[in-house]
């Protein structure tokens, strides 16, 4: 029984987007192979990316060895990215625009008036230490404090499911891991 449960935290995490959305917003789920990240639709037709992480490893690049196993091992500092992003809200566009590794992009519609309050929350903890922040051109991203430490089970995500959550999207899965499935899109 445990093994299965072991195996079930590493398999894809399925998304359910909502079947009837009146005032739909497009989602896209950025699968960069170990990492995720999500761009949002806003309603002016532009998309806010955003991706979380282990400050250390993720906004100050440290990729060491001790840098990667105090970020898996144990509560470390984490950080919130942000970058707007141009439209309109399409794969293509969301492609065209990132300077990183994407192995694939998931889309799904959600309720506008979630997608709007998903992004005045995270646009709120990005603003509030900004000589803090932290520009990594490579990623296309702008990275400022987060409140909620980054560990194994808090990762980038199982942050994203979350938020998916959030604008109304059912899971079936622990989102440990960067490995998506999308139903009904």
């Amino acid at each position: 029984m445990s093994g299965l449960l072991l195996l079930s935290a590493f398999t894809p995490t399925v998304l359910f987007p909502p079947s009837e959305v009146q005032d739909p917003r497009t989602v896209f789920v950025i699968d960069h192979g170990t990492h995720s990240s999500v761009a949002i639709e806003t309603g002016s037709g532009q998309m806010m990316r955003y991706a979380y992480g282990d400050l250390r490893y993720y906004a100050n690049r440290d990729t060491s060895l001790g840098a990667g196993a105090a970020a898996l091992l144990w509560p470390t500092p984490s950080t919130l990215g942000r970058a707007e992003l141009e439209g309109p809200a399409t794969k293509q566009s969301v492609m065209r625009q990132l300077r990183v590794v994407v192995e694939i992009v998931y889309e799904l519609e959600v309720e506008g008036v979630s997608a709007d309050q998903l992004i005045l929350e995270l646009d709120e903890i990005h603003a509030r230490n900004p000589a803090e922040q932290i520009n990594v051109p490579a990623y296309g991203l702008v990275f400022a404090s987060h409140p909620v430490d980054y560990f194994w089970g808090h990762n980038s995500s199982s942050v994203i499911a979350g938020w998916l959550g959030d604008m109304g999207v059912r899971m079936f899965g622990w989102g440990l891991i960067a490995s998506w499935r999308v139903v009904g899109a």
